[in-house]
């Protein structure tokens, strides 16, 4: 069960009542007892402290990922080169932003960035790390091609459903959730959170068959690398190892 705790004064009041009511109107339901507690910034409580025994947030600038920014570009980041390919600045929709690392990496990269998730809690999560992000000026001045752009709460085809205004997209970048077939790929904490709240998409080649559709270039989907290809509607037309996964490449010329 979930339950969202929010103080008057908290700068993601409003947000976090859009949550409420895009829960109720999905029927979402949670297997783990979770507390998002919505004040200054927004983190959350698990009940099962053999996960994190913390109250859990999105940090999207950890020193690790300051130190890949500092001293990787387009060309050696697997991601980048997969989704940047031959295009020049492309607009890119990262249909699961989750905890938000690719799309900063792309952005850093000179991709104009689109983020999308449809993961009620998820999205709340990335929403305060983003606000916190754009109010810390040493990060945005670290920042050459500056943030992504978080979009409403929603999925690609969601919100183009309902009419939302947005650009059409060179390359969508899809990261489905799959299953873990080992515990030890759950070692670090905050995939281990991840795990717990969005469990495994159970759409992936269908949703992905739909992204072919509105990409205007190429699509992007991450694989495990001892995984095959998805079996779409338009055959790999390359990949890019990134060793623990691959990066297939899908050029749909739309």
């Amino acid at each position: 069960m979930l339950k969202i705790q929010i103080e008057d004064n908290s700068p993601f009041k409003e947000a976090a009542q859009d949550v409420l009511s895009y829960i109720d109107s999905h029927g979402l339901c949670f297997e783990n007892d979770l507390l998002l507690k919505v004040g200054q910034k927004i983190v959350l409580e698990l009940s099962d402290d053999s996960i994190t025994p913390l109250d859990f947030e999105i940090d999207l600038f950890r020193d690790k990922l300051l130190w890949r920014l500092a001293h990787s570009g387009k060309n050696s980041e697997a991601v980048c080169r997969a989704v940047i390919g031959k295009t020049v600045k492309p607009l890119v929709f990262d249909a699961t932003a989750g905890l938000g690392r690719e799309s900063i990496i792309l952005q850093s990269a000179g991709c104009q960035v689109y983020m999308f998730e449809r993961n009620p809690v998820i999205w709340l999560l990335l929403k305060s790390a983003m606000t916190q992000a754009e109010n810390n000026i040493e990060i945005l001045s670290s920042l050459k091609n500056g943030l992504p752009h978080l979009t409403s709460l929603g999925s690609v085809a969601e919100q183009l459903k309902r009419g939302e205004k947005l650009p059409e997209p060179d390359v969508i970048y899809y990261d489905p959730m799959f299953p873990q077939r080992t515990k030890s790929a759950l070692v670090k904490k905050d995939m281990r959170v991840f795990h717990e709240i969005v469990g495994f998409d159970q759409d992936t080649t269908e949703y992905a068959n739909y992204l072919l559709t509105v990409a205007k270039h190429h699509l992007v989907v991450k694989r495990p690398a001892n995984e095959p290809p998805l079996e779409l509607n338009l055959r790999r037309s390359s990949f890019v190892d990134g060793k623990a996964c691959r990066f297939d490449c899908y050029f749909c010329g739309n």
